[in-house]
């Protein structure tokens, strides 16, 4: 609710069309004196109404700043605190919806609301009296609740959840169904435990309820309605993987959005879970049958480059059903391992090229991505210290037909032409070239690049932009010009950089299988911006060695496998992003780097001059060679290395060296990658900044978001009962 006059001033006329005509003649024949005294009176004049305008949005809950929702609350007696739960997260929803809440105190379907929009999350609230088996009684017999579990009925077996919260999983093993639904969806009674809900052991109790959240999101890599930008899957040994990567990742489902008020409890189908095999077969015969638009389907496989999907019909689910008859291209899908087999003539095709749709989950918007990541480009582009926004041109690369009619099908090209444009004159300051990739497609083959003096190189996963394109776009924001969402190249080989004085390069969007390289010496900088790198980032020597070099190398939300910088880089900066070098190795190599660190997770060892670490978990031998400046915040840091002073650091000096992160998983294709488990211990699970968890999901603030999903549920729960917050 707004109200209705929108501000007009800014201009004189509006003040001028209210004076007599001869006034207006007059003041024109003298030279607009009069005109511009009242240029100056109405932008006073709009500063005052747009002050108005904000003070009537300020009167309700819908429109009002985010600084003013506490004052609102105070209003209706929300006494809790509202603390920044992290990006995405705002409190107007509960603010808006308290006092419905309190007309519907004692539901189990307030209590899931609260939840769902006090964290921001999915969530599922389960009652778990009637999930307990009892004595039959003849006048009110419960045949849902039968004491032992019926073999006949797959579905519900299917659905049982796995254990007690969430459990650890080993790097080898296979992406586990159980361990990201943690029970919420089990539909078989239990026998009554004496166990309390509260301390995280008991579940099935007649007075317990159980919130279930799901800090997950289901991402879509293609689109139906783009079935040419679809990326192509990756052949492995006995079939193809969904992952471009190869990697074993479990299946999603689109979740579909729903409004904030609800009166039911959600669904399977409105959770962020990994698709169950007997679901994917549900829905692929509501699609046989018509009931479902095929375009709804969770993924899609395409044989060939040209023409259309397979039909429902030839999609078949692996383990559960057997080959359609007809030769008829085929293809079977492992939902739980993210994996397809095609059969042609009844046989499996040893090689095709298969292009595929599907959605994976994902915890964080970390690494390369088919998310909006517009709003961080714009950061990532201010954070290379080059200064200037303004586009020389564009280069648009797609694989496929494009209806862009000056896209370029090779990515080699496209850089190729980037090294024939001449450096910027003495006017200005530098140029920015961007080198925007249309597609979700694997280009192979390792690529290079000589960047012109003065210019900054942007390769970025952008589509064309919703307007159409001007002639010259000089001066044109790089945020404008680029719609960074829906895509997720991938480039299968190594890219190595050189260039001339002041040239930078800027990587966003890409997923990169190999190293990336550039040159000390006159090369400006790197940055590094939500990008999945599975090699290393690395910094050669120059032929001669450059000398004074003012390289800056930044890496932005984004994973890569290690960091090996030369002695002359001074300067190095992680920011929400994770090294891992599990594998074997050193995570970060820059003896002559002061590395500043931020809510990021290293694992593998540390070799730097100096450091400054924040809210950052270091799960390795750390040496820095300068102890003296530097400091070391809200961090965990490995027994035995030698650092400069710390400030609530984990372990602390000479006690709790047992100390040690678990992490949910450690496969790189898992949902929850390097996501602190619920066994983590609480000094590191809630030992960032702030109260938050440390490492490369601190910005996500999960141990807040609990705490005051605690708060606000207390006064919501009916006497007797107790709850549990089960969540990631």
């Amino acid at each position: 609710m707004s109200m209705t006059t929108t501000p007009q001033g800014g201009e004189p006329d509006r003040l001028l069309s209210l004076l007599p005509a001869h006034l207006r003649t007059r003041d024109e024949q003298s030279g607009g004196a009069l005109r511009a005294l009242l240029a100056v009176v109405a932008s006073e004049l709009e500063l005052l109404e747009q002050d108005l305008a904000d003070l009537y949005d300020g009167w309700f809950v819908e429109t009002c700043d985010e600084d003013l929702l506490s004052r609102i609350a105070d209003l209706i007696g929300l006494t809790e605190a509202l603390p920044d739960l992290g990006e995405g997260t705002s409190w107007r929803p509960v603010v808006a919806h308290t006092i419905s809440y309190r007309r519907n105190k004692g539901t189990v379907a307030v209590l899931e609301q609260v939840a769902r929009e006090v964290t921001g999350w999915p969530c599922r609230a389960v009652e778990y009296f009637r999930l307990l088996t009892t004595t039959a009684h003849v006048n009110h017999p419960r045949g849902d609740r039968p004491a032992v579990a019926s073999l006949r009925h797959a579905d519900r077996l299917d659905r049982t959840g796995g254990g007690h919260g969430l459990r650890a999983v080993r790097p080898d093993a296979r992406p586990e169904v159980h361990d990201l639904t943690r029970g919420a969806i089990e539909p078989l009674a239990h026998t009554a435990e004496v166990r309390r809900i509260p301390t995280g052991r008991g579940r099935f109790g007649i007075n317990q309820v159980g919130i279930f959240l799901f800090p997950l999101r289901s991402c879509e890599v293609g689109s139906a309605d783009a079935v040419d930008l679809w990326p192509q899957a990756r052949a492995t040994a006995g079939g193809w993987t969904f992952d471009q990567l190869g990697r074993s990742t479990p299946l999603f489902a689109d979740v579909p959005h729903k409004g904030d008020a609800r009166e039911h409890l959600a669904s399977e189908n409105e959770l962020p879970v990994p698709l169950r095999p007997r679901r994917l077969k549900a829905l692929l015969e509501e699609a046989r049958r018509g009931a479902l638009d095929a375009r709804h389907l969770p993924l899609g496989v395409r044989i060939g480059r040209a023409g259309d999907p397979l039909p429902p019909g030839r999609l078949r689910v692996c383990g559960l059903e057997g080959l359609a008859p007809g030769t008829d291209d085929q293809v079977c899908v492992d939902a739980a391992a993210g994996r397809l087999v095609v059969y042609r003539d009844g046989a499996p095709l040893p090689s095709a090229e298969v292009f595929v749709r599907y959605h994976y989950g994902r915890l964080a918007e970390v690494g390369a991505g088919p998310y909006d990541r517009s709003e961080r480009l714009g950061r990532a582009l201010a954070a290379d210290g080059y200064g200037s926004e303004g586009i020389l041109t564009r280069i648009n690369v797609r694989s496929g037909p494009s209806p862009m009619p000056s896209a370029v099908r090779s990515l080699a090209d496209a850089l190729a032409t980037v090294e024939q444009y001449p450096p910027p004159d003495g006017s200005s300051p530098g140029q920015t070239v961007v080198v925007a990739i249309g597609d979700s497609a694997s280009y192979v083959g390792n690529l290079a690049v000589a960047v012109p003096e003065g210019t900054r190189l942007v390769l970025v996963a952008a589509s064309a932009p919703h307007r159409a394109p001007t002639p010259d776009s000089a001066g044109q924001p790089v945020g404008a010009a680029c719609v960074t969402e829906g895509l997720r190249p991938h480039l299968y080989g190594s890219l190595t950089v050189s260039g001339a004085r002041g040239s930078s390069l800027v990587l966003d969007g890409i997923t990169i299988e190999g190293n990336v390289s550039v040159p000390t010496g006159d090369f400006s900088g790197l940055t590094v911006s939500h990008c999945t790198v599975t090699g290393r980032v690395a910094v050669v020597p120059d032929t001669p060695p450059g000398t004074g070099s003012t390289l800056r190398i930044n890496l932005i939300r984004s994973v890569v496998g290690a960091v090996e910088l030369t002695r002359s880089v001074s300067a190095l900066l992680i920011t929400d992003s994770v090294v891992d070098a599990s594998s074997g190795g050193t995570a970060v190599s820059a003896p002559g780097s002061h590395l500043s660190i931020s809510g990021s997770t290293v694992r593998g060892d540390i070799l730097v001059r100096g450091i400054d670490a924040d809210s950052a978990l270091l799960d390795g031998l750390l040496l820095a060679e300068d102890r003296q400046t530097g400091c070391l915040r809200y961090s965990y840091v490995r027994p035995g290395s030698r650092t400069p002073r710390r400030f609530r650091c984990v372990p602390a000096s000479g006690a709790d060296s047992d100390l040690a992160p678990v992490y949910a998983s450690e496969d790189p294709g898992s949902p929850l990658y390097l996501a602190l488990a619920r066994t983590c211990p609480v000094p590191i699970a809630e030992g960032g900044e702030g109260g938050t968890e440390m490492g490369v999901h601190h910005h996500l603030h999960r141990p807040l978001r609990q705490t005051a999903l605690h708060r606000h549920l207390t006064q919501y729960l009916p006497a007797e009962l107790e709850f549990g917050i089960i969540g990631s």
